[in-house]
């Protein structure tokens, strides 16, 4: 039965989580990138925010076969490394605090989602709620972010995401809502289970991870110029990082958030493949032509609210495709976004996307492969309404 006096404490919990997480990645894209070490450094930080999550496959099914709450209980130690982000200045030392912070806020996101795909039917509608909060939380932090920084300082500041941290799972804790535990051999069982309901699904996920990661980290610094640009009345940049969060998080949340419930009810209705098509061409558009446009322009396209209809479509295709193992589901859909973060490293290290000419085939390869595998399977494959639905 539905618990919605526990699933409002989830959606609270998964709010201030975003929270926090808006609060540091927009201090930390034009801090690290720009004032302190340069754009070098921020594809490392990507990667060290990928990386953990290769562990969420194993952590998930752990959590399905002994128990989601005790891998639960290991994500709340994610307030320590919030603690040294940006109070140590060794930039290695900060990637290793970068690390650890994403690992644990990884496991606490994929048990807290696994109760959500559980009820298959209405996935679109649970995951639109939960998207919505989580939106909220990163529009709210985004906007807080830099005025909060600089008002009270980099130790403050670190006080204040740990502190948010810790009752963010106070909250998801009180409010989980889905088994404890999904009966099992071994863990086995629960890989074979979610990997034949998606193995055909990987190559489409993994490249439109890696694209929307070069994209998103490459037009995040762009914005930081752009704004300076804009805002070229004030004596230096920095005053300009007051809009900074606002328009990389706030205006895009605000804009999505009306469409949340709308597109959890197309999901609902079995939309979810057609509209996951549509959102990986637009961000292939958006991310060829933003590098290329003046400020307001570039203010404008990035605003378009594109991602609730990726990140609704993707968790409706691994609901309906599996049928048990949530946190083995949801876990191995962590680890092909961990995966697509490695792959930054290695992509810059050999061609840099900082390059323009190679961050726009890099643009076209990964975007481009999803829609046209996407196209492909959808005249091979007649509608079904489990496995197939993602190769409709």
């Amino acid at each position: 039965m539905f618990q919605m006096e526990k699933f409002n404490y989830l959606i609270i919990g998964l709010m201030t989580l975003n929270i926090v997480y808006s609060l540091y990645y927009i201090i930390s894209r034009p801090l690290l990138g720009v004032d302190l070490y340069g754009s070098w450094i921020i594809l490392y930080v990507a990667s060290a925010e990928y990386t953990p999550s290769l562990l969420s496959f194993i952590l998930g099914a752990i959590g399905d076969v002994y128990g989601r709450r005790r891998i639960l209980l290991l994500g709340s130690l994610g307030f320590i490394p919030l603690l040294f982000i940006f109070t140590v200045s060794d930039w290695r030392l900060i990637l290793v605090s970068i690390f650890f912070y994403s690992l644990f806020t990884s496991i606490v996101s994929v048990i807290a989602l696994s109760c959500l795909i559980e009820d298959r039917p209405r996935i679109g509608t649970k995951y639109s709620y939960a998207g919505l909060s989580m939106g909220i939380g990163w529009g709210f932090g985004s906007s807080l972010a830099w005025p909060l920084y600089l008002k009270i300082g980099r130790y403050g500041f670190a006080i204040m995401l740990s502190t948010l941290y810790i009752v963010s799972m106070l909250m998801i804790l009180k409010g989980y809502i889905g088994k404890e535990r999904d009966a099992s051999r071994g863990l086995t069982i629960g890989f074979q289970h979610v990997y034949s309901g998606l193995s055909r699904f990987i190559p489409v996920l993994l490249f439109s991870s890696i694209g929307l990661a070069i994209g998103s980290n490459v037009n995040a610094l762009l914005l930081d110029s752009k704004l300076r640009d804009l805002f070229s009345v004030f004596n230096t940049g920095f005053e300009s990082r007051i809009f900074y969060g606002f328009f990389c998080g706030t205006l895009p949340v605000l804009l999505g958030s009306p469409l949340r419930l709308i597109i959890g009810k197309l999901v609902d209705k079995g939309y979810e493949k057609t509209m996951f098509t549509a959102s990986i061409l637009t961000y292939l558009i958006l991310y060829l032509i933003l590098p290329h446009t003046q400020p307001v322009i570039f203010i404008i396209l990035w605003m378009l609210p594109v991602y609730p209809f990726y990140d609704t479509s993707i968790y409706a295709i691994i609901s309906r495709s599996t049928s048990r193992y949530e946190a083995t589901a949801t876990g191995f859909l962590s680890t092909i976004n961990s995966l697509a973060g490695l792959s930054l490293l290695l992509l810059n290290s050999t061609v840099p996307i900082n390059n323009p000419a190679a961050y726009s085939i890099q643009i076209l390869l990964f975007l481009g492969v999803p829609i046209m595998l996407t196209a492909m399977s959808t005249r091979r494959i007649k509608p079904l309404n489990t496995l197939s639905v993602i190769h409709n």
